[in-house]
């Protein structure tokens, strides 16, 4: 998958992001107003991607992170060829819907949702 840092949406670089981390089997879940971002198609405009872990004993995110070109500045992961969003992994404790805490299961009940309506 590739993309172009310096015009991506909210929902490319999620797609890139996440799918880059779950190759390192990091299960991420994308909330915040990226999440609305995406929903509205553009209609509203966040300025960054707050990640929530699937796992409170997640290792190597920092060093996925490097590898697609993100540093680590603060709290936010910055691309230097990204400068209209950035990425965050905000602390929390593993995100649920129900009793599945799947990104996948949530990744396909948004898409039922944007094809009904």
């Amino acid at each position: 998958m590739t993309i172009d840092f310096k015009s991506c949406t909210e929902e490319d670089l999620w797609k890139f992001v996440a799918t880059h981390l779950k190759q390192h089997d990091i299960d991420t879940i994308l909330v915040g107003g990226a999440v609305v971002s995406i929903y509205s198609e553009g209609a509203y405009k966040s300025g960054d991607l707050d990640f929530v872990l699937g796992s409170m004993f997640t290792t190597g995110l920092e060093k996925a992170m490097k590898e697609i070109g993100f540093i680590k500045k603060s709290r936010h992961y910055m691309h230097p060829e990204c400068s209209h969003l950035y990425v965050e992994f905000p602390g929390s404790v593993p995100l649920g819907i129900g009793e599945d805490y799947s990104s996948k299961k949530v990744l396909g009940l948004f898409k039922a949702r944007r094809a009904s309506g």
